[in-house]
């Protein structure tokens, strides 16, 4: 399947039965990839300027950020309407090649309609992906005759393998269709038995009851960091309510090392690190110049990292944190990817998904809601118009 799950030192409790779980609603929601495609071939931009907020925007960055190399347009993601940030984007853009598009589920998510409208007002051309309601962004569309494609009736965390990220990855050129494939592999695999979700789900459980309340994600592979934000969505949004649930937090390895590591092992108790990484790394090799062969590195020639690949390297790097909780004993999950291509990306978008829902449903809490974020929103709402 190409996801590898390890978990070490650690004792997981069944707290409910996976009988007991209905298939999620968002993994019998089909994208309409022939629209999508014929959407995106009517597009010609040499920029795309995607508005967004949560869910709207999380699992496209984490689709972008896994093939940026292979897309050919320049990309900026808007996730705040700061005006010197908008500034930047204009000033990086022109608006006679550049697409604009703004995405909400409900259509009213103000801070995406005020980063719109600064666009608007510089005539840049849109394209939006919006709920076919009577919400704001529906009527704006339909009042300035832009163009628009139909987010389908799915929560925005969970709508990564829809139009609400295909969408704009389409017109990245990204492969869609091998994309939503890999995550059709795992809806209906995981709709069929108890699979690797559901254990890592558990484990976190098993792990907040023991006193371990925050999960460190450090991801050894710059290409999938983009689904850094969308694990902290899914596994906030989804799962932390009433008292439950665990805080996530994470950075790039072997970054993190140099500062984080000092607070899994010399601070508190209450991390249980996540591992993400991946086996697919270039195959470049180390090459040493003679001249500097034998300068001392810790008690070792330099010349002795001569051929060492630079993924081999990276490998190292994690191994020494592995190896060291293991000799603390040290709860930890590991999840390998053994390729990154655009099925494995699915998979893993999948995964992702599956593995919130099922935290929610150990513990007894709606994962479809986020009631603490809607009161936020309308107060931030009614702010705006008190002077």
């Amino acid at each position: 399947m190409s996801l590898e799950l390890e978990i070490d030192n650690l004792d997981i409790k069944e707290t409910r039965k996976y009988a007991e779980i209905e298939n999620p609603p968002f993994s019998q929601i089909k994208p309409d990839i022939d629209e999508i495609k014929a959407s995106a071939e009517e597009v010609d931009c040499q920029s795309l300027v995607v508005i967004g907020n949560g869910g709207s925007i999380t699992s496209f960055r984490a689709l972008y950020y896994s093939f940026i190399d292979e897309v050919d347009i320049d990309v900026h993601l808007v996730t705040t309407q700061e005006p010197d940030y908008l500034r930047r984007v204009v000033s990086a853009t022109d608006s006679e090649n550049t697409l604009v598009m703004p995405i909400s589920k409900s259509g009213n998510t103000t801070s995406v309609l005020e980063s719109l409208l600064y666009f608007i007002k510089r005539d840049y051309p849109v394209f939006a992906v919006t709920s076919d309601n009577n919400g704001a962004l529906k009527n704006i569309v339909e009042r300035k005759g832009y163009n628009w494609i139909e987010h389908k009736d799915v929560g925005g965390r969970f709508s990564g393998l829809t139009e609400t990220a295909l969408m704009p990855a389409a017109i990245c050129g990204i492969d869609i269709e091998e994309v939503r494939a890999g995550g059709e592999e795992i809806y209906q695999k995981f709709n069929k038995s108890p699979n690797a979700a559901w254990k890592l789900a558990e484990a976190f459980h098993s792990a907040e009851r023991e006193g371990f309340d925050q999960i460190l994600t450090p991801f050894y592979t710059t290409r999938l960091f983009g689904f850094y934000p969308l694990t902290v969505q899914l596994m906030h949004e989804t799962v932390c309510k009433e008292g439950e649930g665990q805080s996530v937090f994470g950075d790039l390895g072997p970054e993190y090392q140099h500062h984080t590591n000092q607070r899994l092992f010399g601070g508190e108790e209450d991390i249980i690190p996540f591992f993400i990484r991946s086996k697919a790394h270039e195959k470049e090799r180390l090459d040493v110049p003679e001249d500097l062969t034998d300068i001392d590195l810790r008690g070792r020639d330099l010349g002795d990292l001569d051929g060492e690949s630079y993924g081999f390297a990276v490998d190292s790097e994690f191994r020494g944190v592995e190896l060291a909780l293991d000799e603390e004993e040290r709860p930890y999950s590991v999840l390998s990817i053994n390729s990154v291509g655009y099925r494995s990306v699915g998979r893993l978008m999948a995964f992702l998904q599956y593995l919130a829902v099922y935290s929610a449903e150990i513990r007894d809490v709606d994962p479809y809601s986020q009631p603490d974020v809607e009161k936020s929103k309308k107060m931030g709402f009614k702010r705006r118009f008190d002077r």
